[in-house]
């Protein structure tokens, strides 16, 4: 499909607001042009006729031409253009009037970059669906709604992502209603495999499709809603509803990902806001919610409520300062039985699900189990065997996302074996032959969820065995093996610079663009970014 690139005006006679949604968002990372703006109605007709905008935002006072006349005369002569207005709340009747003459929209002054946003993405929904009506145009309709869902996604990820982003009574969410108080809603999909293969390893179109089924299935065809593009399994909701209504929401969310998935989902709902709080402290309200929650393969609704329970319980320590050391001397040893018992029994990570432990719990018992591990072998081992274990403790530590503790303990009894070091293998021709087929797999789907538990079903193998012999073959720990195709061909990918780094993070292999981040800079030194552009530096 040819490139598609749209063209914005605004028009306005107050050269501050002008210059403020020039700067407002990244215009051209959308493949957006942000026109030469218009300063009063003449200029406006000048631009257009000139420059055939596609959308235009327009001030409704401003010399020469009000918004009334002009938007009516744009009407008549510019069919296909979108048009938005500008106004104060003292100019509700000219508002009324120019919605009347053919105006789709109105934003009120001061606009903010959720307004604006908002406004961009309804303008380039309602260009594919004209374009929609033509038959022709209809796989140009959908990639216009996923461009307009992705500024959505990348806007407001921002806005969570920065400490100071205010969401308070100035943030309008349906561009003339202003709220006392917000609640976040933040929906974790802990395996996103399933619903990749579903939506064909397409993060846009995964994205774009599941917020509007959201919005079906609820029946709010205007909730603010947009998926965290630095954890593509983290869905957010911005909504003013109360918690009865949250609560509802949410159970019908629930229900629609059980249909569709059988991965466990999150629900977590922050406190409803009076005060000026941001978005950034409310999802981190949320994500410290989440890790109280059991570390269980189901789905769950979670208040971050003040009088919460969960909140004030002590969170316990499973690996002691005795556990260490005895793991340590166990270590040092090389007593590979002694330390599995001590850490599946005696810590009782085999039985963390059965016996209540919080994800928080299993998060930190790994973390520390992990730590020591690596320090045993630091000293001794190479820079490719560092590297090897330092791609099994990334991977321990996104399993634990998984709440599988069969999949989990399976990963640390590999991070075990390697440390501890084990007998090298006698590789008979079937083996051989087995380890050359799941190599041939691994190259052809590197986008999959692949871990030692799949490949070792598939191909009908102990896993530990199997582990041992593909690295003898190889030269690789599994997961090191993978970690390197996926990277080699994101770099593959990142020659095409109209693919954003967070979308060759999802069509590789990984949901989390932080952890894809954290692999690749262990695996090439710097950062995908700082990659690209000395890419596209030397090229």
């Amino acid at each position: 499909m040819a490139e598609i690139t749209y063209k914005v005006l605004v028009a306005d006679d107050e050269y501050w607001t002008r210059e403020k949604l020039r700067t407002m968002i990244d215009w051209q990372q959308y493949d957006i042009e942000f026109l030469e703006p218009a300063v009063d109605g003449e200029d406006v007709l000048n631009k257009i006729k000139e420059n055939m905008p596609d959308i235009l935002i327009t001030d409704i006072n401003m010399p020469f031409m009000d918004g009334v006349e002009l938007v009516k005369l744009l009407k008549n002569a510019y069919p296909d253009m979108v048009v938005f207005v500008i106004s104060g709340y003292d100019d509700f009747d000219f508002v009324r009037s120019t919605l009347l003459s053919g105006a789709i929209n109105y934003m009120l002054k001061p606009v903010t970059k959720i307004d604006l946003v908002d406004t961009i993405s309804k303008s380039l929904e309602i260009i594919s669906k004209k374009r929609k009506a033509v038959k022709e145009q209809e796989e140009q309709s959908l990639q216009i709604l996923k461009a307009s869902s992705l500024i959505r996604d990348r806007e407001f990820s921002l806005l969570v992502e920065k400490e100071e982003a205010i969401y308070t009574p100035a943030v309008r969410m349906n561009s003339n209603i202003d709220f006392a108080g917000n609640s976040l809603m933040l929906i974790k999909i802990h395996n996103l495999s399933e619903l990749t293969q579903e939506y064909h390893h397409d993060m846009n179109l995964l994205s774009y499709l599941i917020k509007k089924e959201i919005k079906e299935i609820t029946g709010y065809e205007k909730l603010l809603i947009f998926n965290y593009i630095y954890r593509s399994n983290e869905f957010i909701i911005i909504t003013e509803l109360d918690n009865v209504k949250l609560k509802w929401m949410a159970q019908i969310i629930l229900n629609y990902f059980a249909r569709k998935t059988k991965a466990p989902v999150s629900i977590v709902i922050s406190e409803h806001s009076y005060t000026m709080e941001s978005i950034h402290t409310a999802y981190i309200q949320s994500v410290s919610m989440l890790m109280t929650r059991k570390y269980k393969v189901n789905s769950v609704i979670l208040f971050c409520e003040k009088d919460n329970p969960e909140l004030k319980k002590d969170v316990k320590n499973h690996i002691s300062e005795e556990h260490e050391n005895q793991l340590k001397s166990l270590l040092k040893s090389r007593n590979k039985a002694g330390v599995k018992k001590l850490v599946f029994e005696t810590m009782g990570l085999k039985s963390c699900d059965t016996n209540g432990w919080s994800l928080l719990e299993v998060k930190q018992t790994v973390k520390r189990i992990c730590n020591v591990l690596i320090d045993d072998i630091s000293s001794h081992k190479t820079h490719q065997e560092m590297m090897e274990i330092d791609s099994l403790n990334e991977l321990a530590a996104k399993t634990v996302e998984y709440l599988n503790a069969q999949n989990l303990c399976l990963v640390m009894e590999e991070m075990i074996e390697y440390t501890v070091g084990s007998i090298k293998e006698e590789i008979t021709g079937s083996i051989r032959g087995v380890v050359k087929l799941a190599v041939n797999y691994i190259h052809e789907n590197f986008f999959e969820e692949l871990t030692l538990l799949s490949l070792s079903q598939k191909y009908n193998v102990e896993s530990s065995y199997f582990s041992r012999v593909f690295r003898q073959e190889t030269g690789d720990n599994l997961m090191l093996y993978i970690a390197k195709r996926r990277i080699d061909k994101s770099k593959e990918y990142m020659a095409d610079s109209k693919i954003n780094l967070t979308e060759i993070a999802f069509m590789v292999g990984y949901d989390d663009y932080t952890y894809f981040n954290r692999v690749f800079r262990k695996l090439t030194g710097i950062s995908p970014s700082e990659y690209r552009n000395e890419r596209m530096t030397k090229g």
